[in-house]
């Protein structure tokens, strides 16, 4: 339903800004802490400026709980620039055929012009999904990383049957979002709910969905 309409995503974003940054990166990398990516509000880890962290614990930090701060410090180091940094979100969206994408920012919050639909985050995912440290990440309910304890949005975890990850966001124009994939019976299956209007409501279609 809808499945290419044009709407906010909010954090599933980081999808896309982890898999950039891991494409242009080593995990082992060190990564000093840009201030703006430290002045970054809402969902943290509380990132310091000058703070050296490794790309892997960025990693988690950002698809684990969803941290805002994170996400830009890997765009800043990557990027050098959230501009230049989006352009290379939007490159890669091109030639993954997300034809309803168009990223502003890294992190998801909410922004003029940052949308994407339901097909097209269901795709990212998939893609996604295919790189062994998003795989075994998206998976974990809990991690430390950075000196600090992490905890998943992700509510379906350790719940549903077979899920194996992937996403969570949720912003006041995106409403309650997710993109989740569960295994069994030999296959993987990926379900996407967009703009649910509470977070229970979005787990409970969520899984009937894949079920």
């Amino acid at each position: 339903h809808g499945a290419d309409q044009r709407v906010p995503i909010a954090s599933i974003t980081k999808l896309m800004t982890v898999l950039v940054a891991l494409e242009r990166t080593e995990p082992d990398d060190v990564v000093v802490v840009d201030k703006r990516a430290a002045a970054v509000g809402e969902s943290t880890i509380h990132l310091r400026a000058g703070e050296r962290v490794t790309v892997h614990d960025l990693v988690e930090a950002a698809l684990i709980q969803s941290a805002n701060d994170a996400a830009n410090a890997l765009a800043l180091h990557v990027g050098g620039s959230i501009p230049a940094f989006a352009a290379l979100m939007n490159r890669r969206a091109t030639q993954l055929g997300l034809r309803d994408t168009h990223f502003v920012r890294p992190d998801g919050l909410d922004v003029a012009g940052h949308v994407s639909s339901a097909r097209d985050v269901t795709k990212l995912a998939r893609v996604a999904m295919n790189d062994p440290t998003v795989r075994s990440i998206v998976r974990l309910r809990s991690a430390e990383a950075a000196g600090r304890h992490l905890f998943t949005w992700n509510d379906l975890l350790g719940r549903f049957p077979g899920l194996i990850g992937v996403k969570t966001g949720h912003t006041s124009a995106a409403g309650w979002s997710q993109v989740a994939a569960a295994r069994g019976r030999g296959l993987t299956v990926y379900a996407t709910i967009l703009g649910s209007p509470t977070r229970s409501s979005r787990n409970a279609d969520l899984s009937e969905l894949l079920a």
